[in-house]
């Protein structure tokens, strides 16, 4: 089951909402407000490409719930006056048999003994027998994890597992915050989504496949993702927060909502074939003790630049539901990093202690409320404004670059990636060398630039405007984009 929030059915407007509203369809509402991007196109929406089409085709107008794998999904038709009415339809990918609709509502497998919710039927205790068997565990740590309630930032390569896992493990509720859509890019280390979820958002997609795994888990979709207007208000609705974000923005603001709701947090990290798993309890010592200054996003690599595998995100992923768990159960007591090189076969705890002048756990903290200014450079890079646009097309960079004065281009990428192709006429700085070899480019006429997709690029031309050029615009869909629309010529890779 999952849901998205009272704000987000009243996002869908008039009879619709009222309709869908006097009708629950049981306990697996709609949740948060942002959902408009999740309720706008129902061939996104919906749990499968094909379904989806589908019912664009019938001419269906919203899709505004979505329940199991195999699935009923209840549709407010705008042809029938926005009555919801459930459709039964099966699953993307397949599994099992039609459910039957009830006045209107899913049908869903009965609670394992409704009058006592705190106990575990016989089929409950034989599918969790063996982690119940662990010391310290049994029947009491099974309940204790099925009314947890985890929030998981992120749906991707470290998401995924740290999902399955939680998940598979009994955990009862987990709200998943990702505003992300799949991509075929995503699919050799994202686990929880598979070649026909490309184009949907990854938070449906991971309810598809998690219900599966876990038909009563309760799942909490907010595909706005977590942002500085919205992130202590989802952090206080959870017992633990899991980090999977893949941007320092997002780590720095999740470590600081955690740090003033008082929230455990679990945090992992990836980068080529090593990573890293903390546990950051309440008063015992937070990431901005270990880290206290955000770094500048393009002097950092990232996977997208120099690669990881995705059994290394498997190894860091199933390391933080295991941490998860252990806080979850009363088995971590204080904050620690776990140092883990896959490559190397080694891995190592260093115990993590509260600074004092940690500007956000110290003892005098300066962080006491969540600004966004503070976040905003990472998290958000188009925030920053220029009368040059932050983007163009590989059209409109054709068109630049033919004019008697053109800009300058900028290539970002490795200089493996430059061997197999290139643009004539192109500056190549690799991105983990642009803050050292700024001053190669000059500052007095405009600047594109351009990588393999658009991703690294971006975060080149969002570094270059926070030094004060704002005359910087990225080309949208990189390399690749102009090989397909303007040179066919340019070898694709």
């Amino acid at each position: 089951m999952f849901e998205l929030g009272d704000e987000g059915i009243g996002r869908v407007g008039g009879a619709a909402a009222a309709a869908i509203k006097s009708q629950r369809i049981a306990d697996h509402e709609l949740g948060d407000a942002t959902t408009s991007d999740l309720l706008a196109d129902v061939g996104e929406a919906c749990l499968g490409v094909g379904l989806g089409r589908r019912l664009q085709r019938e001419g269906e107008s919203q899709l505004v719930a979505v329940a199991q794998a195999d699935a009923l999904l209840a549709v407010v038709d705008a042809k029938e006056g926005g009555h919801v009415r459930a459709s039964r339809v099966k699953g993307r990918r397949g599994r099992g048999e039609d459910r039957s609709v009830v006045s209107g509502a899913f049908a869903f497998p009965p609670s394992p003994d409704p009058l006592n919710p705190m106990s575990m039927s016989p089929s409950l205790q034989d599918l969790y027998g063996r982690q119940m068997r662990l010391p310290g565990h049994g029947e009491s740590g099974q309940l204790r994890l099925r009314e947890a309630k985890v929030l998981l930032i992120g749906a991707g390569g470290l998401g995924s597992p740290t999902a399955l896992y939680l998940a598979a493990a009994g955990v009862g509720t987990l709200g998943i915050a990702d505003p992300d859509k799949v991509e075929l890019s995503n699919l050799h280390r994202q686990i929880l989504h598979a070649a026909d979820s490309i184009g949907l958002p990854k938070t449906v997609s991971a309810a598809e496949t998690l219900t599966a795994i876990n038909p009563s888990i309760r799942l909490v979709l907010h595909p706005e993702g977590l942002q500085a207007d919205n992130a202590l208000d989802l952090v206080r609705r959870y017992d633990v927060v899991v980090d999977g974000a893949d941007n320092f923005g997002t780590r720095f603001l999740v470590s600081d909502a955690c740090v003033l709701a008082r929230k455990p947090l679990i945090h992992g990290s990836v980068l080529r074939g090593a990573g890293q798993v903390g546990a950051f309890l309440p008063a015992t010592g937070c990431y901005r003790c270990l880290y206290p200054v955000m770094p500048d996003p393009a002097s950092v690599p990232t996977c997208g630049e120099v690669g990881v595998l995705g059994a290394t995100c498997g190894v860091i992923g199933s390391w933080m539901a295991s941490e998860t768990m252990a806080v979850l159960l009363g088995r971590r007591q204080h904050s620690r990093l776990l140092l883990v090189d896959v490559d190397g076969g080694t891995a190592r705890a260093v115990a993590v202690t509260r600074d004092g002048d940690c500007p956000s756990c110290g003892n005098q903290p300066s962080f006491l409320a969540i600004d966004p200014a503070r976040y905003a450079v990472a998290c958000n890079p188009q925030t920053v404004m220029s009368n040059h646009p932050l983007e163009v097309t590989v059209t409109e960079a054709k068109q630049l670059l033919d004019q008697p004065s053109p800009p300058v281009l900028v290539d970002v990428r490795e200089a493996d990636e430059l061997a197999i192709c290139r643009i004539h006429g192109a500056v190549h700085i690799p991105l983990g060398e642009l803050p050292a070899r700024l001053g190669e480019i000059p500052s007095d006429r405009p600047v594109l630039i351009h990588c393999h997709h658009g991703g690294r690029s971006l975060r080149a031309t969002q570094f270059l405007r926070a030094q004060g050029r704002p005359a910087v615009s990225n080309v949208k869909g990189g390399i690749d984009a102009w090989s397909r629309l303007i040179d066919p010529s340019v070898p694709r890779y």
